[in-house]
């Protein structure tokens, strides 16, 4: 086996764990999560009716909006943002325990 070829492989077998680990991170596995919870939500709820009808109130009648909204919404609806907010929660208290919240700031 020539240099070249024993060094094709080895580098082939260091890429390879690389994307392994990247992958594998848990901040970006709750970023996946948080994304498709997000495309689920859309599923259930039309976002740009709802921004234009959150447009067309003033902002003094906006607790209101927010109430009604999630009092008159289906339990689905309720159920998906439910789990992003859980997993979004989650996402801090995982990053201020990794290494990576060391390195942002997030790690006591």
């Amino acid at each position: 086996m020539s240099k070249n070829i024993l060094q094709k492989r080895i580098m082939r077998r260091v890429y390879y764990s690389f994307v392994v680990r990247t992958i594998m991170n848990p901040a970006l596995l709750h970023g996946f999560f948080m994304l498709g919870t997000l495309i689920v939500l859309t599923y259930f709820v039309s976002i740009g009716n709802v921004i234009q009808n959150m447009l067309n109130i003033r902002i003094s009648d906006l607790d209101t909006f927010v109430y009604n909204a999630f009092t008159h919404t289906e339990a689905w609806t309720l159920i998906v943002i439910g789990v992003f907010v859980f997993s979004a929660l989650s996402l801090r208290f995982n990053i201020s325990h990794s290494h990576i919240g060391k390195i942002v700031g997030f790690a006591r």
